[in-house]
């Protein structure tokens, strides 16, 4: 009888080792994901900045990655109303269109659009459509020096 208890609790333990790390690993993708994401559309948003700024786009997208330049976030806060990300499927599920759409204060406006396959999203936004059955999840993308 004990050697059952045993085998079970062993049984018991690797299913918990393996959720945890499976649990880990999706987790670590998930923000890996977001990042590529946000990586790509960083370097987008600089080129138009750094012309609007007369600042260089190396400056703009370190500014943009969090490096503290507190000169040029300023300027950005100053010119940017707000930027938000939108997630169109097509009609395939593996056909998603992300697209940045930045609105600036004098009312003009930037969009960048990039095609991604269903399995590089991020779970949060596979799970917004599965559950909304929408085409179009829309979501506020912000910048490092942003309270979220």
């Amino acid at each position: 009888m004990d050697n059952i208890k045993i085998a079970l609790l062993s049984i018991s333990g690797i299913i918990v080792l393996g959720s945890g790390a499976f649990y880990f690993l999706s987790k670590q993708n998930e923000t890996e994901t977001r990042t590529n994401i946000d990586r790509w559309f960083e370097e987008r948003l600089a080129i138009s900045l750094a012309e609007k700024l007369n600042e260089s786009t190396e400056e703009v997208v370190a500014t943009l990655r969090g490096a503290s330049n507190p000169i040029i976030a300023d300027k950005i806060r100053e010119i940017i109303d707000s930027a938000r990300l939108t997630f169109t499927r097509g009609k395939s599920i593996d056909d998603i269109k992300i697209s940045l759409n930045v609105d600036y204060v004098n009312g003009k406006s930037l969009s960048v659009a990039t095609n991604w396959n269903w399995d590089e999203l991020p779970q949060t936004i596979r799970s917004e459509f599965l559950r909304s059955d929408s085409k179009t999840v829309s979501r506020p993308w912000y910048f490092p020096w942003d309270n979220q």
